[in-house]
């Protein structure tokens, strides 16, 4: 019916009209322009992807390294396992955050995670360094 409010069908009120407390958050607000929301998608997908590779190291660096002791290749393992979790959530995070500011029209607002990731990788860096000094 045209008055119904049926969130599944989308019928009933615009999302315009939505009050920002009723509703899933991704219902809530405007519907933001496709062309943001591929964006951040795209950029959600990188996450990703990153993630995926530190995953894929970790299993090279635990099963394929035998030059190194095997104390070493399960902590630089575990360390990158660590690192692809943590670049999962943060892309959800930073995914979720922005698809829900763009639907309230509102800034994107300031991202920490590349200071953060940064800091992570060259970590990283220094622990392969020290693994290689230590093996050689």
């Amino acid at each position: 019916m045209a008055g119904d409010d049926d969130p599944a069908t989308g019928s009933g009120r615009d999302d315009a009209h939505r009050s920002t407390a009723e509703g899933a958050w991704w219902e809530r607000g405007e519907e933001p322009d496709y062309r943001a929301t591929l964006a951040n998608e795209r950029t959600l997908l990188a996450w990703s992807r990153t993630a995926l590779a530190l995953l894929a190291a970790s299993f090279v660096v635990v099963n394929l390294t035998v030059i190194t002791p095997r104390v070493l290749r399960l902590a630089l393992g575990a360390y990158l396992v660590a690192l692809s979790g943590g670049v999962t959530v943060t892309g959800y995070v930073q995914w979720r955050v922005r698809q829900a500011r763009m639907r309230h029209r509102l800034p994107l607002g300031r991202v920490v995670s590349p200071p953060v990731l940064t800091a992570a990788l060259l970590v990283l860096a220094g622990f392969v360094v020290a693994v290689i000094v230590i093996a050689s």
